[in-house]
């Protein structure tokens, strides 16, 4: 291989590394309460992404399941964690499936949402 084309490989492979990072997107990566899970009534919905967000511009909503907007403190992130995105429940949730949606902005400002369901037992 010529140094050339040495050079160009390399450039190529650090143009192509460099594209995947900048393109990243905060992605969920777990959820309390979990995807699919069945809990006694949360205090608090703890959501863990990919990469730091920010939480001026991100959202969780909770809906039950006919509906029904449930109320939620204004979204935070964990002081040591900008990855953890948290929304306090206000009150007691009643047994039944209930709907979370969430608008996530990244640090880096790219936008990824999503949607899921838990299960709040007797």
């Amino acid at each position: 291989m010529t140094m050339r084309n040495l050079i160009r490989s390399a450039a190529s492979l650090a143009f192509a590394l460099t594209a995947s990072i900048a393109f990243a997107h905060a992605q969920l990566e777990s959820a309390t309460p979990a995807v699919g899970g069945a809990v006694a009534s949360p205090s608090e919905i703890r959501l863990k992404f990919s990469e730091g967000v920010e939480p001026r511009f991100s959202t969780i909503s909770l809906a039950t399941d006919s509906g029904g907007a449930v109320a939620l403190g204004a979204p935070s992130v964990e002081p040591d964690d900008q990855s953890v995105l948290i929304a306090k429940i206000g009150k007691s949730l009643a047994p039944g499936v209930y709907t979370v949606t969430w608008h996530a902005v990244s640090v880096d400002t790219h936008k990824t949402q999503g949607s899921f369901n838990f299960t709040v037992t007797p």
